[in-house]
């Protein structure tokens, strides 16, 4: 992490974001029970487990993205600018996956998360990533970040700035622990299996 100075505040609100994003995780994991953590709602539907694994996933795949565009930054130079803006691909991208959701996406087979390791082992996977990810929110302070493309992981046609890139994930992540928790309610009710419930659940934002 970038020692002495000050990080810029929008930087900050994002790695507060990520932070809350870990104790959020940590406390539904401790809430839950290691059969339950596994346990998904509905056939074709996500346990708390892959939840968590999806958002690993996902990690996994900005790192090295956010790398690069963090590289070119520093190769091209320049001021950060006052504020930071969020482009139309990544504020479009922050509307419609902000919980509670109503839009549901079918996940790429890369981003299907396997249901397995116990509670604290993809606990543990979760927050290692989660501070990976905050380091590079540090290394960002002083670039521009409007100016550094990302090609979604996701989808090779869709294109934004790491500026909404740092914004997309964060909020992603609290989508599926929106989606986790609601789980953990369904668990909680006895309605897991019921189709009654009718429950949707989204298993991407991209």
């Amino acid at each position: 992490m970038r020692e002495g100075g000050t990080l810029h505040p929008q930087l900050r609100a994002i790695e507060q974001e990520l932070a809350a994003a870990t104790t959020r995780a940590a406390r539904l994991v401790d809430r839950t029970v290691e059969e339950a953590f596994h346990r998904p709602p509905a056939v074709g539907q996500w346990s708390i487990a892959e939840c968590l694994g999806h958002l690993s996933l996902t990690t996994r795949a900005y790192l090295p993205l956010i790398d690069d565009a963090l590289q070119i930054g520093r190769l091209i130079g320049g001021r950060r600018p006052t504020r930071y803006r969020r482009d139309l691909a990544g504020w479009v991208l922050c509307r419609i996956s902000e919980p509670p959701y109503r839009l549901k996406t079918t996940t790429r087979p890369r981003f299907v998360p396997a249901n397995r390791g116990t509670r604290a082992e993809v606990l543990a996977e979760f927050v290692a990533l989660q501070q990976e990810l905050t380091i590079r929110v540090h290394r960002a302070e002083g670039l521009d970040l409007g100016r550094l493309p990302i090609v979604s992981p996701f989808d090779g046609r869709l294109e934004y700035s790491l500026y909404s890139c740092f914004r997309i994930i964060p909020t992603h992540q609290r989508r599926h622990l929106w989606q986790g928790e609601q789980v953990e309610r369904r668990l909680a009710e006895g309605t897991v299996g019921d189709s009654a419930a009718g429950l949707r659940l989204a298993q991407s934002t991209d």
